[in-house]
């Protein structure tokens, strides 16, 4: 990931190994987080969302069929900062290849398990053939609530309210992690969703054997090791010195606290 989404030089490194070994039929889709992504907060510009799609393009006649991208933006409606980014649909023939789905539970409330899709005509069908088999649909008293909150205004209310609320706590966890943190550590301010993405010094380890992470823990603060957040790759080794903290579910108190014991356990690895 680069700080406006993701690296489409690799993206194109990893297709042409795929498409040389054979493998690139068993490719469908790229998913792409594109709002405030979990776990580095970061937002894809429309750029690189249209080279995207331009190289899945380029590669479909070795993959046999389309290959398609999911935009998922659970998190769009969660900015607090900054301007809105079009999504990939707004890229020019971009509905037969994009599906572009979204959720009511992130910026509405966590037990509203209910989302959306925008899907190309010629998967619809099957998608919703395929959903029906899985779940038997959708809570109906579900939707009918969430129809109530979107007609009624509820819902943009609401959402005013949580993403003011969301500001607030990433300021806290800013102030503290500028306050505690070592001057070495690296992070991007968010302009919106729930994370933050400390990027450590090389020398100091944040896995799940890691001194930190088991300082840490005896500390009782629980964070999200970056290894985890990777998926395999061989043509390079998955970082072990990143982490991901989320103010969102932490009370204030807990956010100035838990950033605190967390900044000395640091502190006390890089001296």
């Amino acid at each position: 990931m680069e700080s406006d989404g993701l690296e489409l030089e690799h993206l194109e490194h990893v297709l042409k190994c795929l498409r040389d070994s054979g493998q690139l039929p068993r490719v469908k889709l790229l998913y792409l987080v594109s709002y405030y992504q979990n776990p580095t907060g970061s937002t894809t510009s429309f750029t690189k969302k249209a080279g995207a799609l331009r190289l899945l393009r380029k590669f479909e006649r070795a993959a046999g069929h389309p290959i398609y991208m999911l935009e998922d933006a659970a998190y769009r409606e969660l900015r607090f900062h900054g301007d809105d980014i079009q999504s990939a649909l707004a890229v020019p023939g971009a509905t037969e290849r994009v599906i572009y789905t979204g959720t009511y539970s992130k910026p509405f409330a966590t037990g509203a398990r209910v989302g959306f899709g925008l899907l190309p005509k010629a998967i619809f069908t099957p998608v919703v053939r395929v959903k029906g088999n899985h779940d038997f649909g959708s809570s109906n008293l579900l939707q009918q609530l969430l129809q109530r909150a979107l007609s009624s205004g509820l819902y943009d209310s609401h959402l005013a309210v949580l993403r003011n609320r969301y500001a607030q706590k990433a300021k806290i966890m800013r102030k503290h992690l500028q306050q505690h943190f070592p001057g070495t550590v690296e992070w991007r301010q968010p302009e919106g969703g729930l994370y933050f993405w400390p990027r450590l010094p090389h020398s100091v380890k944040s896995g799940r054997n890691s001194r930190l992470f088991r300082e840490a823990l005896r500390k009782d603060v629980l964070y999200v090791p970056g290894q985890l957040c990777y998926a395999e790759d061989p043509s390079r080794p998955r970082p072990n010195n990143e982490m991901r903290l989320s103010f969102g579910a932490a009370t204030e108190k807990n956010i100035c606290a838990g950033i605190e014991r967390l900044g000395d356990a640091l502190h006390k690895l890089i001296r």
